[in-house]
């Protein structure tokens, strides 16, 4: 009498779809992804930091552009720009109290103002700018 064998059972995962899926997932994350448009009017060379410091609330820092306007339209002269918006010096007290609002209650008196200024913009702007943020009780300057 003869014993026949039994065959090893195979277990194979079909890729027949695989090309599918991952074109499926591809379109989707095309469709969903959002591109960022960097729109600055304000070109700014900022000059190489002497000393580093790091802060573990990022979301403490609000920036401050300060530097040349790229289009011609806007003048020759040093501006002011948040958020890829131009404004006054004048209106720098309510910038910080708009951003002291958006903070809460706890982190009102931390908010820190990250200075970002071209190498070429005359000191007195700046001093201007410190001034109206020491006004406005933003004392912590980077």
């Amino acid at each position: 009498m003869k014993i026949k064998k039994k065959t090893a059972a195979s277990a194979e995962i079909s890729t027949a779809s695989m090309p599918d899926i991952v074109f499926l997932l591809l379109f989707f994350f095309m469709v969903t992804a959002t591109i960022k448009v960097n729109e600055e009017q304000l070109d700014v060379h900022i000059p190489n930091a002497h000393s580093l410091t790091t802060v573990d609330k990022k979301f403490l820092i609000k920036e401050l552009f300060v530097g040349f306007p790229k289009d011609s339209k806007l003048g020759t002269s040093a501006r002011i720009s948040v958020d890829n918006k131009l404004i006054a010096l004048e209106q720098i007290g309510q910038w910080v109290q708009e951003q002291k609002s958006d903070l809460g209650e706890v982190y009102k008196d931390q908010l820190i103002v990250m200075l970002k200024a071209d190498e070429q913009v005359d000191m007195g702007l700046i001093g201007d700018i410190q001034m109206e943020l020491r006004k406005n009780n933003a004392r912590k300057i980077l």
